[in-house]
């Protein structure tokens, strides 16, 4: 195995990785809307918190070198299903044409309150 943590991200506060490969398989671990510097919540809608938390989930694709086309599938959970249209809308923006499976979920309670976390699993030849 081998494992990449990004610079760009928020930084890994535990005894994890933000991304595992195995094999040609890449896991990026949950990903929430955190300044990559000083560990900030950024924004306080779920449009803003989504671009953020995207934006993370990039950076971790760019360390490992991959891109948004290597996602095969992603994870989300929301605070709370009221947010999923705005949330779904920055999504599509950022996904473009590329269409992973996805489950996306209530789950109440984020870490430091944030409105939504995202984990994805990638594929790479």
């Amino acid at each position: 195995m081998e494992f990449y943590n990004s610079k760009e991200s928020a930084e890994v506060v535990g005894p994890y990785s933000h991304c595992v490969k195995a094999g040609n398989t890449y896991y990026i671990c949950g990903q929430v809307p955190f300044h990559p510097v000083n560990g900030d919540v950024i924004g306080t809608s779920i449009k803003e918190q989504t671009r953020q938390t995207l934006h993370n989930l990039k950076s971790v694709l760019d360390s490992a070198g991959l891109d948004i086309s290597h996602i095969a599938k992603t994870t989300v959970f929301l605070a709370s299903m009221d947010d999923f249209a705005g949330f779904n809308e920055v999504y599509a923006e950022f996904m473009g044409d590329h269409r992973p499976a996805r489950l996306c979920l209530g789950a109440g309670e984020i870490v430091a309150g944030c409105l939504l976390e995202m984990d994805a699993i990638a594929y790479k030849e």
